[in-house]
C-alpha cells in the first residue's frame, strides 16, 4: 500500500542511511542539511513522461537517484549537480536549466547526491558522487563531451574532486562557490564551529571537501566557468577572486559576474546573462575537442 501512495504522489523514499554501519554519518549530516533530507517530489508542473529514472553506483558507497533525457541532436552531456535544497535534482526543471540545455542539444543528466532526494545517505565523499555521475555519462554516451554543471553545493564537490585521477568531465560551469565549507557556513555558528574543529581534529577530511585545495592538480586544459552575483550575500565575487587566484596555469579559466541575482538563482534572475554565457562556455568547449580531434 505504501509503494502505491508513494507511486500516487509521484514522491521519493527519502534520504536515510543506505545501511546501519551509515547511521552516525547521516546523524552528523543533520546539522548541515537536516532541513533538507525529506522525501523527495517531482516539481509541481513538470512532465515526467520523457524522463529516464536511473541510478549510479558511486564509490561513496551509495546508489545514486539521477534522471536523464535526450535531446534529439545529442552533441554532448551536461551533467547537473545540485545546490543543498529539497529540490535536489528536481532543481534543474524548477529553474529551466534542463530544458534549456536540452533545446541547445545537449542531453541532461540530473542527480542526486548521497543523503539527499532519493539517493539513500552514505558518508561525506560528495566528491565522489560528483566523479560517479560524470562517469557513468562518459560510459553511456561514448564519443560524446561530457560537461558539469554545478551550483553552489554542487559546484563545490565537483570542483573538489578535478585532481582526482578519473576526473570525467570536459568542462565545468560553477555557480555561486566558496573556496572552502567554513566560509561558505561563516553565518551559522554551529556548523561553523564543527567545521572550525574538523580543521584540527581531521584535517585531511577537511582538505578533501575544499574546493580551493584541489584546483592546483586540474586537468591541463579542462576549461572552468566561475560564476559569481555582485548581489550574493553568501558567495561574493571575492570568492570567485580566490578561487581564480589558486587556479592551475594550465586551466583555461572564465568569469562571469552577474549584478542582481540571488544565491544559486542565476538562471532566474538574470537568464539574458547567464544563459548565454553557460552556452558559450560549453560551445567553445565541443569546439575545442572537435577541432582536436576527442
Amino acid at each position: 500500500m505504501g509503494e502505491i501512495l508513494r507511486a500516487r504522489l509521484n514522491a521519493g523514499t527519502g534520504s536515510g542511511p543506505a545501511a546501519p554501519r551509515w547511521f552516525w554519518h547521516y546523524q552528523l549530516k543533520k546539522p548541515f542539511f537536516g532541513r533538507f533530507m525529506k522525501a523527495w517530489r517531482w516539481p509541481a508542473g513538470v512532465p515526467a513522461a520523457d524522463w529516464r529514472r536511473i541510478t549510479i553506483d558511486s564509490a561513496s558507497h551509495s546508489r545514486l537517484a539521477a534522471i536523464l533525457r535526450l535531446s534529439p541532436t545529442g552533441r554532448g552531456v551536461v551533467v547537473c549537480a545540485h545546490p543543498m535544497g529539497m529540490a535536489c535534482k528536481g532543481f534543474w526543471l524548477r529553474q529551466g536549466h534542463a530544458q534549456a540545455l536540452l533545446d541547445a542539444g545537449y542531453h541532461v543528466l540530473a542527480f542526486d547526491f548521497n543523503g539527499f532526494g532519493e539517493s539513500p545517505s552514505t558518508n561525506f565523499d560528495y566528491p565522489a558522487d560528483a566523479v560517479a555521475a560524470g562517469r557513468w555519462a562518459r560510459r553511456n554516451f561514448p564519443g560524446l563531451p561530457v560537461h558539469a554543471l554545478g551550483v553552489s553545493f554542487g559546484a563545490m564537490n565537483t570542483l573538489s574532486a578535478m585532481d582526482r585521477p578519473d576526473f570525467p568531465y570536459d568542462s565545468v560551469a560553477a555557480e555561486g562557490i566558496a573556496p572552502s565549507l567554513p566560509q561558505f557556513w561563516k553565518a551559522y555558528p554551529f556548523p561553523y564551529a564543527v567545521l572550525m574543529a574538523g580543521k584540527i581534529v581531521t584535517p585531511e577530511a577537511e582538505r578533501r571537501l575544499r574546493p580551493l585545495a584541489h584546483l592546483a592538480g586540474a586537468p591541463a586544459g579542462v576549461p572552468l566557468l566561475l560564476i559569481h552575483s555582485r548581489a550574493d550575500r553568501w558567495t561574493p565575487v571575492a570568492y570567485g577572486d580566490e578561487m581564480q587566484a589558486a587556479a592551475a596555469p594550465t586551466t583555461p579559466l572564465r568569469r562571469l559576474i552577474l549584478d542582481h541575482a540571488d544565491h544559486t538563482y542565476g538562471m532566474r534572475d538574470e537568464p539574458q546573462g547567464y544563459l548565454p554565457a553557460v552556452l558559450e562556455f560549453f560551445e567553445e568547449t565541443q569546439e575545442r575537442l572537435r577541432v582536436q580531434g576527442t
